[in-house]
């Protein structure tokens, strides 16, 4: 699929400048729109939390905190975009942000948002949750920034990791476009294929057809299929992560764990995901 329209998360955080900038490298490199959504309401708190705890006081200050921001950085968007001959559009809304980006999401080849702190606090988790509920909502591609260097390059050295399920082929499928700009692809596969599932080589010819010049590797299970990718990255000099999202269904992920909630939670390189 190509990358005609990016949609970027912004809030009154901590992260949401990089995530622009992110957005703005994206568009120029790949000759999309931007749809730049800032939602007022508090990225940390969910609104039954609000509803229960919060004085009405306290939310709307913090509202009008953040429609200051972003009228702010509504100049700075706009100045960067002209200077990068990148088309856009600047939305503000009061709503939730898993509601809004959802459904702004519905017109968007890909989505930009960062990782969440899984910290002590109900903010750090209730950020944690607002990432794993998007990728299971939005439909297309979402692209997590790690909280460290998050405007760090990448996109050069890509690893797809391949279990032949219908999340990775919509993974896959969903940012062919992404990789045709990298200058290495290569496909992983964790433990051993089972006969019934294609395996990485079948994969990489795929790829070739499409102008993707990849190669494919199997390598041994090193204590989970989310840690040995992450790993598997970290030795090849890999800077991004191409995977599907919850195989399995998302309760029993939380429940018990599994690679999509080890990699939300301990990547350091940006990471491309769908459901």
């Amino acid at each position: 699929m190509s990358i005609k329209t990016i949609l970027v998360h912004l809030a009154n955080d901590g992260h949401h400048t990089a995530r622009l900038e992110v957005a703005l490298r994206l568009a120029k490199r790949h000759g999309a729109h931007i749809n730049a959504l800032f939602i007022t309401f508090p990225v940390g708190m969910p609104p039954v939390i609000a509803g229960r705890s919060a004085s009405a006081i306290f939310i709307s200050e913090a509202r009008e905190r953040a429609r200051q921001r972003a009228f702010e950085l509504e100049k700075e968007f706009e100045q960067s975009c002209a200077a990068k001959g990148v088309s856009h559009t600047w939305i503000v809304e009061d709503g939730t942000h898993l509601a809004a980006l959802s459904y702004h999401a519905h017109v968007a080849d890909l989505l930009v948002v960062s990782h969440s702190d899984s910290g002590q606090y109900l903010e750090d988790r209730f950020r944690m949750r607002l990432a794993e509920e998007l990728i299971m909502d939005v439909g297309c591609p979402v692209l997590l920034l790690p909280r460290h260097d998050p405007v760090k390059p990448f996109g050069d050295h890509v690893l797809v990791g391949w279990r032949s399920n219908r999340e990775a082929v919509r993974a896959v499928r969903g940012t062919l476009d992404f990789m045709r700009e990298a200058k290495s692809v290569t496909v992983v596969t964790v433990g051993p294929t089972p006969e019934d599932k294609l395996s990485e080589e079948e994969l990489v010819c795929y790829l070739g057809r499409h102008g993707i010049q990849a190669k494919g590797v199997n390598v041994p299970d090193v204590g989970g299929v989310g840690e040995t990718l992450l790993t598997e990255a970290g030795r090849r000099g890999c800077d991004t992560l191409i995977m599907g999202a919850y195989g399995h269904s998302h309760l029993r992920e939380v429940v018990l764990g599994g690679a999509t909630r080890y990699v939300l939670r301990h990547a350091e390189i940006p990471v491309l995901t769908v459901h």
